[in-house]
Order: C-alpha cells, then sequence, then structure tokens
C-alpha cells in the first residue's frame, strides 16, 4: 500500500512512501527477536512528514523501538541494529578513506585548508591501508547497544568542517589503538580487538583526542600552589587555565595560603585569605575560553547594552522570553582566537571565543523548505541544542526568543505611541519646542495626523516651509497636551533612542511606535522596508520592538558622512545604519495603502525566530572578554547572535580545591559550596575536599579541642603526616601559635552540615593516602584530584598527571563463571597502552611533562561490576559477592605489577623508583625527610602497605612472593590501579559505572521518540524468565521510583540482588572498598548514599570507612530531596495505593520515611533551624545508632 507523500533518499531522489519497504526494512532488522515488527512499522509511519529523508525515518524508526523496551529488551537491540545499520549506510566502511577525508579538509567558507588528523597518524594509514582496512571487523559496531551508540554519534565520532560525522564505532576504536602503537601493527590490533569487543576502552580524553593534531590524552591533573605570594596564584591560576582549556579536571591542594588577617610583609599589608583567592579560582574554572568580547550588545530589560556594562542590577533576556537576574558579571584577560559569526538577521557579527555555547538548530540544509524544518521541530525530530562556538557552521539556525515581558502604561494611547515614532523618526524636542519635518507630499497622511493630534489637545501648530517639498511642524512643548518630554527622547549623549517604558508596552502600542519611525524615514519595498539611521541606540531599540512583533531585522553601515539630503537640507554628520525590516503581516497591516506580499528570510517556531548562520571567519584577540552568572535557565540573549549560554558549557566545575582541616579558614572553606549566605563569600563552581589527618579524627571521636592555624605562623604541617604531623602540630599548639581553638565536633558538624546541603566536601585521609603510597620518597602527597581516586606528589616543579582506562567486566562473565585468566591477559596489555600514552601525550605545561615523565603512574579502574553480580546472580550482601570483589582487584593488580615489571626490563624502571626523596623538597624541618626509596624497591607491593594477606597467596593460585622479588628490581610505573567514575564510557559499552551498585532499577531517556521509562535489562531478564514481567509490575517499579523491594509478586532472591545503593546498607560499600583497597595503589571515587542523613548516620558511616583504612572516605555524599517529583506515567490509583503503603512502613533507606507532620513542620524551618534541631538530636542519634548499629541499617 503508498501513499502520496514522498521520501527523500540518500542520493537524493524522491519516491513514494511505501509501507510495505518500511514493514521490510523493520522485519529484517527484527530477525530472532521476540518483537512486533508490524506494530512498529505503522507507528513509524504515523509520524512522518512529506519528503522526510530515508536517513531521519530510520532514526525515528530506532528510537521508537527503543522507546518500548519496557516491554523486552529485544526491542533495544532492534532500536541499535537499525540506528547502527543507518549510520553505516551514510558513512564510507573504508578506514582509509575516513581518515584521508578528515586530514584534507578546506573550510567552505574562507577555502582554509585544515586537517582533525596528525600527521603520524595519516602516515601509518597511507603506508598500510590494505592490512588496517582488512583488520576493521564492522559487525562488532552490532555489539554496542542504542543508548551506547548514541552517546558516541552525539559526542565521540570524529565530523568534517560541516559537523557531518566520518567516523563509524570502528574507525574510533582502531584511530585510538594506531595513536598509541603508531607502526606496530601488532599491538595496535590486539588493542582494537579488546576495544571493539568491548574488553575495555580508555577514557573520554583519549578517545576524543587520539590521532588528532593534538593528542590531550589525560584525564587527571594535581596542581600544587606555586607559592604564597601574587605571583605564585596567578601563575598557578595561569597553569589551571591552560589544563582546563583542553578539558583536564584538576584537584588543587591550598595548604599554603596564608589564612584571612595574616601580615603581608612586602606590603605590610593585612591578607583577606583564602576565600577571594577561590572565588577567582572558581571565575576560571567556570570561564576559561568562555566570553564575548565587551561590544557585545545583549538584551536587558532597559533596553540593549554593551556586555562590559551590564552589572547585578540588571536582568537580562533568556531562552524561556523572559527576564532573569545577573548573578554576577565575570571579566578575565584573554589572548587567543576568536571568532567573529554573523547571522543573515542581524547587522554585525558577534565576536565570541570557540568553547562559548550558543543555542543552534544543526543539520538543516540549506535551501529546505521552512515548512519542513517547521514540521521537524514540531514532532520532536529536529531540536535545538547548545553546541560551542567553534563547533557552528554556516547555514545553522541561531536562536532569537521572542520576549513575553509586558507593562502597560495605561494613560499612553496608541495615538501618543505613533506621535512618538514620528518625533524619533524626523522630530526633535528641545526644552521648550518640538516639531518635526516632513514632506508635504509624500508624508500628507502623517502630516494630517500630527496637525489632527496637537490640534485636538489644544496645542498651537506653527508650520513652516523648509523647501519646496518639506514643512516644519513647531509646537511649545509647555502645553499640558503635550506628554513627551526631551529626557524620552535623546540619552545621555545626545542620540536619539526609545525610552525604556516603551520597550515593554503592549504589542499594539508599540506597533504604533514602529509606525511612526517607519512612515518618516522608511521606505516600503516589495521585499523589505528600508530605514536609515544614524543613532546606534534607537537602530537596537527598533530591533527589539521588532523582535517582540516577531520580526528579525538584517542591515548594514553605510558611511554618508558630508552628504545633504536634497528634501530636507539635512547635513549627514555620522555613519548610518540601513535596517533591513521584513514585510510580515503585523508590521504591513500598520500600511495598508502599500503594495500587498509577505517576504521575510527566517524561521518562526512557537516562541522562538531562527535566522541562519551567513558566515564564520577567525581572527586573533587580545583583551578583556565578559560574560555572567545569570538565575534561571542560565542563558541570555545577545542582540545579534541569539541565545548564549552563560559561562561554564561542559567544563563548568572542573577544579576540586583541597585543604587541611587545621587551616585557619577552613570554616569559610566548607561555606563557599552553600546555597545561601553572601556572594562574595561564595564560590559554587569549584568543589571542595578535606585531606583529614587521623589526629582530626581522633581528637573529633574523643570530643577534644582543635586548633586552627595559619601557614605562614605554623610552617610545615602540610608537609608531614602521621606521626611526624602529630608531633609538629601538637609542638605548634603548646608555642602557642594557633589562631583559634574550636572543638573538634563543632567543626565535624560543619563538615557534615555542607556534605548534607551539597555533597561536599569530598573526605580523604591524608595518613592513609601517604602510608600505602608507592610514591611516598618523593615527599607528603598532599591532594587528590577531581574525583579523588588519584593519589600522586605534586609541588611547585611537578604537577601530577594521570591517564586513565577501565575494563569492562562483564566481558569475563562466561557459562556462569568468571575468567580470572583472561582478566589478567587483558589488564597487562592495558598497562602497556597506558605506559605508551605517557609518551605519545601533549602536556599543557612544562610542570605536566616533568612529573609524568619522572614518575610515569597511570590508572586503571573498572566498569561494570553490578552487572557481573547481577549475571552470576550474586547479591550485594553476599560473601560470595565480597569475595568476587576482592579476587577481580588481586588479578588485576597482580597483573599490573607484572606487566609494569616487564616494561622495566625492556625500557629500565621508573626516574624515581630507588630515588631517596624528591629534590625539590626542602627539608626546613629534621622530620620531612625521607630516607627510603619507592615501598616497591623494598619488595612491599600495595596489599603488604595494608597488612593484608592476599586470598590467592594463602591459596596458591599466584606467586605473590616472585611478584614482590621481581618488583623490587624495577617497576616502569610508580602508581597503577585507581577505579574512576566512568559515567560517560560505561554508557558507551552499556554496564553500569565503575564498583557502584545499580542507583535504580530505573531511568529516564529522551530521543526523538519522546520521553520514555528504561528498566535494568538484568532484573527485566530475570523477571521475563520466570515469566512474572507484565505492565502492571512495570507501573509498580515506575511508582515506587525504581525499587523492587515493596512490589508484589517478585521472588525475595530476585528483591535481594536488586537493592539499590539507596536500599543497601553502608556497611555493605564501605566493606567492598576496604576489601579491594588493598590492591588499589592509588584510590578508589567511593560515593555514599543516605537518602535521609542526619549527624549520628554520618558520623558513624564515616567514621567506620576511616577506621577500614580508606584513602577515600566518601567523594560525593549522595542524599534524595525529601519530596519526590510527581510521576505523571502512573496510573493514580496506583500510586495513591503505593503513597499509603509507603507512609506507614516505607522500605528501608527512602526519603518517604516519617511521619507526614514532622516532614511538614521540617520543611517550614530555615536550613539554620534545621541544622540546630539536628544538633540538639545528636546524643539521642549517636547513641541509640550505636546500640543498633546504623551501618547494619540502611545508611
Amino acid at each position: 500500500m503508498s501513499y502520496s507523500m514522498q521520501v527523500q533518499k540518500r542520493d537524493g531522489t524522491l519516491e513514494p512512501v511505501s509501507f510495505d519497504k518500511v514493514l521490510s526494512r523493520v522485519r529484517k532488522s527484527a530477525r530472532g527477536l521476540q518483537v512486533n515488527p508490524d506494530a512498529l512499522a505503522q507507528q513509524v509511519l504515523s509520524r512522518i512528514y512529506d519528503k522526510v529523508p530515508t536517513t531521519q525515518l530510520d532514526e525515528l524508526t530506532a528510537a521508537n523501538a527503543a522507546s518500548l523496551g519496557t516491554i523486552h529488551p529485544d526491542w533495544n537491540v532492534l532500536a541499535a541494529r537499525i540506528a547502527i545499520s543507518n549510520h553505516q549506510k551514510n558513512t564510507s566502511a573504508s578506514f582509509t578513506a575516513v581518515v584521508k577525508a578528515l586530514a584534507f579538509q578546506t573550510v567552505a567558507k574562507t577555502g582554509e585548508k585544515t586537517s582533525s588528523i596528525s600527521s603520524v597518524l595519516l602516515d601509518v594509514v597511507t603506508q598500510n591501508a590494505e592490512l588496517i582496512d582488512a583488520r576493521i571487523d564492522h559487525t562488532r559496531d552490532y555489539l554496542l547497544d542504542y543508548f551506547g551508540f548514541k552517546t558516541l554519534e552525539k559526542s565521540y565520532l570524529l565530523r568534517d568542517t560541516e559537523t557531518k560525522i566520518l567516523e563509524r564505532p570502528q574507525h574510533m576504536w582502531m584511530r585510538v589503538s594506531l595513536a598509541i602503537w603508531h607502526d606496530d601493527l601488532e599491538k595496535a590490533f590486539e588493542t582494537y580487538d579488546l576495544l571493539s569487543q568491548k574488553f575495555m576502552t580508555h577514557a573520554t580524553p583519549t578517545l576524543f583526542n587520539a590521532g588528532t593534531p593534538r593528542q590531550q590524552l589525560s584525564s587527571c591533573f594535581l596542581l600544587a600552589m606555586a607559592d604564597d605570594s601574587i605571583a605564585g596564584i596567578y601563575k598557578t591560576l595561569g597553569d589551571c587555565a591552560a589544563i582546563s582549556k583542553f578539558a583536564g579536571g584538576i584537584g588543587l591542594h591550598a595548604h599554603n595560603i596564608r589564612a584571612r588577617g595574616s601580615l603581608i610583609r612586602g606590603t605590610n599589608g593585612m591578607s583577606n585569605g583564602l576565600v577571594p583567592m577561590l572565588r577567582v579560582f572558581n571565575n576560571t574554572a567556570r570561564y576559561v575560553d568562555q566570553c564575548f568580547t565587551p561590544d557585545t550588545v545583549v538584551y536587558t530589560r532597559d533596553g540593549a547594552k554593551a556586555i562590559e556594562d551590564i552589572g547585578v542590577t540588571d536582568k537580562v533576556l533568556t531562552s524561556t522570553g523572559r527576564y532573569e537576574s545577573v548573578k554576577m558579571p565575570v571579566r578575565h584577560e584573554y589572548s587567543g582566537p576568536i571568532l567573529e559569526v554573523q547571522a543573515k538577521n542581524a547587522v554585525y557579527p558577534v565576536r565570541v571565543t570557540p568553547e562559548h555555547q550558543v543555542l543552534a538548530l544543526k543539520g538543516q540544509t540549506k535551501g529546505l523548505n521552512f515548512d519542513v524544518i517547521r514540521n521537524r521541530l514540531e514532532k520532536g525530530y529536529a531540536t535545538p541544542e547548545f553546541c560551542d562556538a567553534c563547533d557552528l557552521a554556516v547555514g545553522d539556525f541561531l536562536v532569537f526568543p521572542i520576549p513575553t515581558y509586558e507593562h502597560n502604561i495605561t494613560n499612553l494611547t496608541v495615538e501618543d505611541c505613533r506621535l512618538y515614532g514620528i518625533l524619533l523618526g524626523d522630530g526633535y524636542i528641545s526644552n521648550n519646542l518640538a516639531g518635526v519635518s516632513l514632506n508635504n507630499t509624500t508624508k500628507k497622511d502623517v502630516y494630517d495626523f500630527v496637525v489632527e493630534y496637537l490640534t485636538k489637545r489644544g496645542i498651537t501648530v506653527y508650520p513652516e516651509e523648509e523647501g519646496e517639498h518639506s514643512l516644519k511642524l513647531r509646537w511649545s512643548t509647555t502645553n499640558p497636551g503635550f506628554k513627551f518630554t526631551k529626557a524620552q527622547l535623546y540619552d545621555a549623549n545626545k542620540q536619539k533612542r526609545i525610552d525604556t517604558p516603551f520597550l515593554h508596552l503592549p504589542l499594539n502600542k508599540i506597533g504604533q511606535i514602529v509606525r511612526g519611525l517607519l512612515e518618516t524615514d522608511g521606505c516600503v519595498g516589495e521585499k523589505e522596508i528600508s530605514f536609515e539611521i544614524s543613532s546606534y541606540p534607537l537602530m537596537e531599540g527598533l530591533r527589539y520592538l521588532l523582535l517582540r512583533m516577531g520580526a528579525l531585522s538584517s542591515g548594514y553601515e553605510r558611511n554618508r558622512v558630508g552628504s545633504i539630503s536634497t528634501t530636507k537640507e539635512i547635513h549627514t554628520n555620522l555613519p548610518t545604519v540601513v535596517l533591513r525590516v521584513p514585510r510580515i503581516p503585523a508590521i504591513m497591516e500598520l500600511f495598508p495603502a502599500a503594495p500587498k506580499g509577505e517576504f521575510f528570510t527566517y524561521l518562526k517556531h512557537g516562541n522562538n525566530l531562527y535566522t541562519r548562520i551567513q558566515s564564520i571567519t577567525e581572527t586573533k584577540y587580545e583583551g578583556v572578554v565578559h560574560d555572567f552568572e545569570i538565575e534561571g535557565p542560565h542563558d541570555y540573549t545577545v542582540a545579534h547572535l541569539g541565545v548564549a549560554h552563560n559561562g561554564g558549557g561542559k567544563r563548568n566545575g572542573s577544579f576540586a580545591v583541597y585543604l587541611e582541616p587545621w587551616h585557619a579558614d577552613v570554616e569559610d572553606f566548607l561555606k563557599l559550596k552553600l546555597n545561601s549566605g553572601s556572594e562574595e563569600e561564595r564560590a559554587r563552581d569549584l568543589f571542595y575536599a578535606l585531606w583529614v589527618s587521623d589526629l582530626f579524627m581522633e581528637r573529633v571521636e574523643a570530643d577534644e579541642d582543635w586548633t586552627l592555624f595559619c601557614p605562614s605562623e605554623a610552617p610545615g604541617l602540610a608537609e608531614v603526616w602521621g606521626a611526624e604531623f602529630k608531633a609538629l602540630y601538637t609542638k605548634y599548639e603548646a608555642e602557642g601559635r594557633g589562631r583559634k581553638t574550636v572543638k573538634a565536633q563543632k567543626l565535624w558538624f560543619q563538615i557534615l552540615d555542607t556534605q548534607m546541603e551539597t555533597g561536599t566536601p569530598y573526605l580523604v585521609y591524608k595518613d592513609a593516602a601517604n602510608s600505602k603510597s608507592n610514591q611516598q620518597n618523593l615527599g607528603t602527597i598532599k591532594s587528590s584530584n577531581l574525583c579523588s581516586e588519584i593519589i600522586e606528589f605534586s609541588n611547585a616543579q611537578e604537577t601530577a598527571v594521570c591517564n586513565l582506562a577501565s575494563i569492562a567486566l562483564p566481558a569475563f562473565v562466561s557459562n556462569g563463571a568468571f575468567d580470572f585468566k583472561e582478566l589478567r591477559r587483558v589488564t597487562k596489555v592495558v598497562v602497556k597502552n597506558l605506559n605508551r600514552v605517557i609518551d605519545i601525550n601533549y602536556y599543557p605545561t612544562p610542570e605536566t611533562r616533568t612529573s609524568n615523565m619522572r614518575h610515569r603512574p597511570i590508572g586503571l579502574g573498572i566498569q561494570g561490576l553490578a552487572d557481573v553480580f547481577a549475571m552470576l546472580h550474586l547479591s550485594w550482601e553476599d560473601d560470595a559477592a565480597l569475595t568476587l570483589n576482592q579476587l577481580i582487584f588481586e588479578h588485576m593488580y597482580y597483573a599490573a605489577v607484572e606487566s609494569s615489571c616487564e616494561l622495566a626490563d625492556l625500557e629500565g624502571a621508573y626516574e624515581t623508583f630507588g630515588q631517596h626523596a624528591n629534590p625539590y623538597v626542602k627539608a626546613d624541618h629534621a622530620t620531612w625527610g625521607v630516607n627510603d626509596p619507592s615501598p616497591a624497591a623494598m619488595g612491599k607491593l600495595q596489599p603488604d602497605l595494608w597488612s593484608v594477606k592476599p586470598m590467592t597467596e594463602a591459596d596458591g593460585t599466584l606467586d605473590w612472593a616472585s611478584l614482590r622479588s621481581r618488583a623490587a628490581k624495577g617497576l616502569r610505573n610508580s602508581l597503577l590501579l585507581a577505579p574512576m567514575p566512568t559515567a560517560s564510557t560505561s554508557q558507551i559499552l552499556g554496564y553500569n559505572e565503575c564498583f557502584e551498585p545499580f542507583t535504580s532499577n530505573l531511568y529516564t531517556r529522551r530521543t526523538l521518540a519522546g520521553e520514555f521509562i528504561v528498566i535494568n535489562k538484568w532484573l527485566m531478564k530475570e523477571l521475563l524468565d520466570a515469566d512474572i514481567w507484565s505492565e502492571d509490575m512495570k507501573q509498580q517499579i515506575i511508582a515506587r521510583n525504581g525499587s523492587v523491594q515493596e512490589v508484589p509478586g517478585i521472588p525475595d532472591e530476585i528483591k535481594a540482588r536488586y537493592k539499590t545503593s539507596w536500599e543497601l546498607k553502608q556497611r555493605v560499600l564501605i566493606d567492598m572498598a576496604a576489601a579491594r583497597g588493598a590492591f588499589i595503589c592509588q584510590s578508589q571515587s567511593l560515593n555514599l548514599f543516605v537518602a535521609d542523613p542526619n549527624y549520628a548516620k554520618l558520623t558513624s558511616m564515616h567514621f567506620y570507612a576511616w577506621k577500614k583504612g580508606l584513602k577515600t572516605g566518601c567523594y560525593y555524599l549522595r542524599t534524595k530531596a525529601p519530596v519526590a517529583a510527581q510521576k505523571f506515567t502512573v496510573d493514580p490509583r496506583l500510586m495513591a495505593a503505593v503513597t499509603g503503603s509507603y507512609s506507614n512502613a516505607a522500605p528501608s533507606g527512602s526519603s518517604e520515611s516519617g511521619s507526614a507532620d514532622s516532614s511538614d513542620s521540617e520543611d517550614e524551618q530555615t536550613p539554620a533551624q534545621r541544622r540546630a534541631a539536628l544538633k540538639a538530636r545528636l546524643a539521642a542519634e549517636y547513641e541509640a545508632s550505636q546500640a543498633e548499629g546504623c551501618l547494619t541499617c540502611s545508611a
């Protein structure tokens, strides 16, 4: 059966839509799957439009299939098959051809030659083209699930200068492999096989940048503050900016910065302490390379303003069409490339840094009918998204919201508004007189209106001839019938402008202002109305009024300085702008005598106007750039560019700052991320961490005093750990050097307050981090990184770096068993890869290269531990799960050390392997020195530093004694394992993140088909196998926020396996972390989950983690909102029943536990009152938690 609509094939030809062809395509893809292809085909056909491209038809089919994934997991398989098949039809199979296409590109607008491929990779591919192409197996693309493929498609696969994706997933895996190993094809192909078969993956920076001209492959950087001086602080700030530019995550320790009120000897002034300094770092983290030049015009509620003139008293127009307050203006010095973007419906190009994000609608071919694009927007096939300015292309659409703010002036009539427009166009107002000059022939109707208007109001008019065809009308401004003043017509520079209140009048009134302007100095043509104007403020005001009317105007500058009007004898003293006003009904109805017809070159949809980019050019810029923080949707409207995101973009918050709790500014430090308080004392875009000593924890536990010091008055505390720290700290206490003494528990409660509100500070234990590090011979380690899994030495001369990769554990499950031998084999390959990355990497600063080359640390992690437990039918609370968790890390660590020994045999041990002390450490205190080489050089491996005997040593599975002996002769890498968060790469491979439990058994996804629910695939498989999966059960799980614990009909053993992170005892997660921790030579990003935290629960939990010997005691503290969001997809009767049962007997860990009355009363309290109430209940709660064993409940 056929339809009258047509589809556009990939070659550009059109043919009638055929249901049979759509059905055939779906049926072919659905072979062997338990799905209904006919129903899917009918669903897709109901949503197509005329001339839809077949590639978009495939995308829609795949998205609709994915939306049915809660019926049966095979729907997700079908979605992936169709999406990947579609992508393969759109791209070349030849890796060589794709590399050459990326290497030899021409920028269409400028003709400039450019390349996305490094010369090294191009040479390797050119010389080995047939071998490489033959090795690629494109069927492995189908190992990816739908969302994994969509993640690659959106962000990872390389595109050409026109933003068309050229790579396939297999091309990306091969690009990464060859970038690492160059012409060593045997190793490159080995890596390719592991990547493409989902055994492992390198970290996102490596997948992004491998094989490109600038290979910045590192994920983590650890910086020291160069020096406690202006020069040192700004040196560190510059390093942070250089690293952040390449999307590196930063950990920065600030222990040595003097506290507030300290004497600055050079100036005899007083230090402002940490907070002002960290606010500067906050802005760097948020705004590196994400700004506009000072002359950029932004729409505010007070009119169009240059961005440099906008402050906290202003409100700016956002993407919603409403105005939101500016929280903080930001400015900084910038030197680098700048893009000049010219929109078709704008007057001036806008200069923006390449990484600033702009709202754009991409992928709509030039020449495409606006009705087709509007239909795509209507049906959700196309959606504007924020993208970096450097990713914009000529032909992309920019987005302008139509302002919705309106404020009427009731005593101002439409006639008043028309006269005001006439005065703006061809009139004037002085102190005592007002007047207009009009052509008495062509402007006869305007002339008559002015005379009639004034006469009706009792104002005497004095006509006066100005020439053969011109009359001037003059009148007194002192007459009470005249409503306007000189200040309403001119700005401080005596240039005409539209007075602010007039900008927000109702549409019928601003229409009359526009009419008055255009009928005086406008010229109505067949395609547009042109309006020449010399006042820049008036031009911007008129453009804003037109925007409110749904019109985007364009224009150009015209220099006629010195010319004289032949009709009015007006001398032109300033350059003018010719504004082009589109012929749209709202404007043309103001000119009934004008020729009929509409003409405009932009697209209107909903409350947005879309205009194409006409040109993009790159130039160099050196100077100040500007941005600001915005309330609400975090964006604003640039008058000639459209909606731009306020600063931060994709690197928002990429700094973590570490501080030891003895620092005198620690209480201010703990407040920096809080939602309330003075903006001058907040820096919310940084993350915060405490580098906690055992001594502090001991004093909290004993309820003793704690002394706060300024590092300039008590030097060296950051340079020592363990017994040496305790000795120096107590010595300074005895000498009275402290700034302030507080109860240790009081400071502890402040830490917990901040954690409960913000999820931070991270808690990383200084003594465990140092005593269990193979880098302890280098000096005292002073911080971790952004994600608290990297523990490496850094100082002013060395910025620590780590390159990461993760092993996908589910790949090693076969026939109900875990293959440890294969795990060891893959681990050894990955270690060699990461070691190689150190040598080929691009380093953003000299200090990063120095550190990485000397110590050669790497970070190997995992993903999919929760998937493994589900595949093997293990509960997180089973002893077998705890054992498997430890065995996995024993085998990985063993293999990693073995691989590093093999590398040392070939290439030599890393430089500082046997070194007794870092040459940069100055031992000003006798206790600082280190007298031993690295622990490995003394035959001590990670379990030895924990005093743990490996299970594989006890049972003889692995020869640990031989490994210790071999390691003592040399390692190529100082550090090896560092289980990191794997959010993006886990999504690519389709597994759960790192070593975490499932946080929920359902989550939402948004695609072309809309927003829909995705259910835990392993849970659904078990329920399907048990023949108990149904629509009702799905609704039950949705109603319970993804929990299965109270869902009737699910067997208890399945419920136990699918407890979420909120329902598991946190003791289980900490025990797991401690068990594997003995085989992790760096640390691990351990999140803890407490739905309804209080002091007692958190204190018990954190002290348990500390006493278990963890280095990272808590990365993020995850808490739940007190009220769950409404579930619109759930039957209201079911929701009511579930809510009722929860309020009486909530499952452990649920945020709904407790009475409604107590929740309501707490909601009415301020945060300070709630904290005070919690403190008052502390003693009773803590006592009760100890009696019950808080960590055996669901804290």
